[in-house]
């Protein structure tokens, strides 16, 4: 072909750009061989790589020369892209046939004006292009699938060995309560016993029962917890109680041990939202870690005081300590029996830490080594210093955007009794009005609105935000581990799944004024 007649080529090519992406734009949100996450994608999202590309085709018909590094560097950016965003590589390479087949059509264009055979060279040319960049999409999407696969398959390895250990552990933490439970039902059984031989097996069955009930309540927790069964019936309350509460099971268990314990009690009350049971659950957890690796002659203390917005609890014991990879992994599920030095079944540290959570507070663990000790922080947000708003107060505001009116209606009765003023969108058009009225702190996006993406609106937002960046949630039934790394990369800070849990999304907006 003579390069006049490239030159024609890449004119009408040049000419139809937005018209023949348009079209593959229609035919791909048409298919509904492809996953439905395009039809939320907006149009530079779905287009990714292809304008790229394109614009290297012009470039060839105009006697410029392709860089194949980079055609395939953008192929492969393209691959991982739709990977993560649930394609499989079929539909990638879908989405390509599409792309060419609109090549040849708007080829057949200027071949319907003068001799196809003219035209083969740019056909060619612009094949070989598509294909490169297929090629390395497909090839990359292929890679990160295999590195996934044996991902996973080393994943399910390893949780087969933990689980072989935790059974191991597990008969371990069983039997040794049931051995002094039998032999002391043995003593029980003597005849002549004194009466203070007869109270110290009975002392040992009490114990060692209780213990047998918290290890097993403790595992039912671990299972509502993993499926989100857990509910807390909150309410004001002085932690101070909560405390004690927890601590008096444990007197004798300190005494028979050999232990010197102390709770240092404040004098000034400590008041909590929270549910009382989950939070003396929490803190007997803490003390029965402190409990189990603390030998005879060593000390627990217990403190509590209350710092700027938190209430915080600390329990420090002398005994085994911890080194640094340990204090790395402790609060992971049954992470404590892995460690060479510390037994246990790793369960009641993790539990109290998504207690914890769900309070909207944390703990941390600190050690200055083996043999040196440990201390474990528990922080929990403090009602003693929320001031009640004065009338004249403005109060923060938060945007609610959702399209189905019986949710939105339901949301904002839900919200209704925290201290922010919650004024509800429809749809995107809506919500951008709003923001044109009112300077929103907080925003509770649905991702999949009538008229546009939730990712866009996040974006709009985040652009157009004057003053302090706000706090934006996403509010969403697309729920897989990718979708919470999109909305994160659009600028969303949490990502809940509906139905939301309207507890946590309290938690969230009272941290976020505490802030």
């Amino acid at each position: 072909m003579t390069i006049d007649k490239l030159e024609e080529v890449r004119a009408h090519f040049e000419a139809r750009r937005g018209e023949l992406f348009a079209r593959w734009r229609e035919q791909v949100r048409a298919d509904n061989s492809l996953p439905e996450s395009r039809l939320w994608f907006s149009d530079e999202e779905l287009e990714d790589h292809l304008p790229g590309l394109f614009q290297e085709m012009i470039n060839a018909l105009g006697g410029m020369r392709v860089s194949e590094e980079e055609i395939e560097q953008r192929g492969a950016r393209h691959g991982h892209a739709r990977r993560v965003r649930g394609y499989r590589a079929a539909q990638v390479a879908w989405e390509f046939a599409i792309f060419r087949q609109l090549l040849r059509q708007t080829l057949e264009e200027l071949a319907a004006a003068q001799p196809s055979d003219t035209l083969y060279g740019a056909r060619e040319l612009l094949m070989h292009i598509v294909d490169r960049s297929e090629f390395s999409s497909i090839e990359q999407f292929v890679r990160e699938a295999n590195l996934e696969r044996d991902a996973a398959r080393d994943e399910l390895r390893a949780a087969n060995e933990q689980k072989d250990r935790f059974l191991a552990v597990l008969s371990h933490e069983l039997r040794n309560p049931l051995a002094a439970i039998r032999t002391a039902l043995y003593i029980l059984h003597k005849e002549g016993i004194d009466e203070v031989q007869r109270q110290r097996a009975l002392d040992v069955v009490e114990r060692q029962t209780a213990s047998q009930i918290r290890l097993i309540d403790d595992l039912l927790d671990v299972n509502r917890i993993s499926r989100g069964k857990i509910e807390l019936e909150r309410k004001p309350l002085d932690l101070r109680k909560a405390i004690q509460n927890a601590v008096e099971p444990y007197l004798p268990e300190f005494e028979a041990k050999g232990i010197g314990f102390k709770y240092l009690r404040p004098d000034y009350p400590l008041r909590v939202s929270g549910d009382g049971f989950r939070i003396e659950q929490i803190i007997s957890n803490l003390l029965a870690n402190a409990l189990k690796f603390t030998s005879s002659g060593g000390t627990i203390q217990i403190s509590a005081e209350r710092e700027t917005g938190q209430l915080v609890v600390r329990v420090r014991d002398t005994g085994a300590g911890l080194d640094r990879a340990m204090l790395d992994r402790l609060f992971q599920l049954f992470a404590q029996g892995e460690a060479g030095n510390r037994t246990g079944l790793g369960v009641g540290l993790w539990l109290a830490r998504k207690l914890t959570e769900l309070h909207g507070g944390t703990i941390e663990a600190a050690s200055d080594g083996l043999d040196k000790g440990t201390e474990l922080t528990l922080r929990l947000p403090s009602l003693a210093e929320e001031a009640e708003p004065s009338k004249d107060a403005v109060m923060p505001c938060v945007l609610l955007v959702e399209d189905n009116p019986d949710q939105r209606e339901m949301m904002l009765l839900a919200l209704a009794d925290e201290p922010v003023q919650v004024v509800g969108a429809k749809d995107v058009a809506d919500a951008i009005a709003r923001t044109s009225e009112n300077a929103f702190d907080i925003f509770i996006l649905d991702l999949d609105l009538p008229d546009g993406s939730g990712f866009q609106l996040a974006r709009e937002i985040l652009r157009n935000h004057r003053g302090e960046r706000p706090f934006l949630i996403a509010a969403t039934g697309f729920g897989r581990p990718e979708d919470a790394v999109r909305a994160s990369e659009a600028g969303f800070d949490r990502h809940l799944v509906k139905p939301v849990d309207i507890e946590l999304l309290k938690q969230l907006i009272r941290l976020r004024l505490n802030r």
